[in-house]
């Protein structure tokens, strides 16, 4: 039996992450050849000496990665649809349910396709969950951001000229991300509310120091997907009524909540924004699906009325040294996984929920459900 080739592709500038660290190399290197594309990792404060002393091979480009491997690992698209030589295996975090279009430049014989965003949220694919991995640093790195926007301090700050009282955030969805940014937020010494359409999101909350608000009607989570379900038009209409009260309040506010495949739930709308004081900041890290601030601009910074409104759509890349080493972790555990289980592929649910393109077909139902996506 053949040696598995695993090649690890450079990502692009502004993306600063890489998908497998030097680390990672030393925990896969027994069960397989690793070629690492010069500087893949050198953004995230990883040099090409650790990849080698760690057991990589170093090759110049992303040609010679994707021809001498036989599993390619990046965290965005690489691939345009390009002929190949051989069977390839595709392991990303693709974001197809968002970008289904994407789905079609794979669907090529000989190429399959793994994302795992896709991961299911159950405790035997916890370690492969890179969503919970981004999201933890996206909460923790908003929280940064808005502090160096506010024009508050966040602490209570006693001093010779009088005493300073502590910021007032807003937190909008208590999922991973939001959660890390109640924790965060906390840890500086802001007095933090948070509002999730999941009840069950309140416990977590309070023992975070937080003040969970309460919102009647929602539709809740019965699947325990770990994901917020979709609400109707009548009950967002309620939260965005509480919200407006809560917002006009607070120096901070920051949005996390999504549904996936959807376009993210409006939260904040330009009349609340218009309420909030002057100083103020929103971060939506929900920018990437549409935002939760209806002023929201992708990757901008927008000023109205006073208030800035910030719409990162790859915070995470900020703080790439960890963002890569949780990543790296992830997509360790995910491959060995795969090793292990590839001939059970077809009953196996982490794999099957992760499959997307199997030999150059569409396969997975998630995808095909919401989007239709053709073979």
């Amino acid at each position: 039996m053949s040696t598995v080739r695993i090649g690890v592709l450079k990502e692009r500038a502004d993306r600063r992450v890489t998908v497998l660290a030097p680390s990672g190399v030393e925990r896969l290197k027994s069960q397989a050849q690793i070629l690492v594309q010069r500087d893949a990792g050198r953004s995230a404060g990883f040099t090409n000496e650790a990849y080698e002393a760690a057991g990589a091979k170093l090759v110049d480009s992303a040609e010679e990665v994707m021809d001498g491997s036989d599993i390619l690992l990046s965290y965005d698209h690489h691939y345009e649809g390009a002929a190949i030589t051989g069977n390839k295996t595709f392991i990303g975090t693709f974001n197809f349910l968002w970008t289904p279009e994407n789905v079609g430049r794979y669907l090529h014989s000989g190429i399959t396709v793994f994302s795992l965003d896709l991961i299911p949220r159950s405790t035997l694919a916890q370690a492969m969950d890179v969503l919970s991995s981004v999201g933890s640093i996206s909460g923790y790195q908003a929280v940064l951001l808005a502090a160096e926007r506010s024009l508050a301090t966040v602490p209570m700050i006693t001093s010779a000229g009088g005493t300073l009282r502590p910021a007032k955030f807003l937190v909008m969805g208590a999922g991973v991300a939001g959660l890390q940014a109640i924790a965060t937020a906390r840890r500086l010494g802001a007095v933090v509310k948070a509002y999730d359409v999941r009840a069950a999101s309140k416990e977590e909350v309070e023992s975070l120091g937080a003040t969970f608000i309460e919102v009647e009607g929602a539709v809740d989570d019965s699947k325990g997907t770990g994901y917020a379900s979709q609400q109707s038009e009548e009950f967002l209409k309620k939260i965005r009524d509480r919200i407006h009260e809560e917002a006009s309040k607070s120096d901070v506010v920051i949005t996390t909540a999504r549904v996936p495949g959807r376009k993210a739930p409006l939260l904040l709308t330009e009349e609340m924004v218009n309420g909030m004081k002057p100083g103020a900041v929103v971060v939506d890290i929900a920018a990437a699906t549409g935002g939760n601030c209806a002023l929201t601009q992708p990757d901008k910074t927008v000023m109205h009325n006073e208030v800035t409104i910030l719409g990162p759509t790859s915070i995470e890349c900020s703080c790439a040294h960890s963002t890569s080493f949780l990543l790296s972790n992830n997509y360790v555990a995910f491959i060995e996984y795969l090793l292990k289980h590839k001939e059970k592929l077809a009953e196996d649910q982490i794999l099957r929920s992760t499959l997307v393109v199997q030999d150059g077909k569409s396969v997975n139902e998630r995808i095909l459900a919401l989007h239709g996506a053709a073979n």
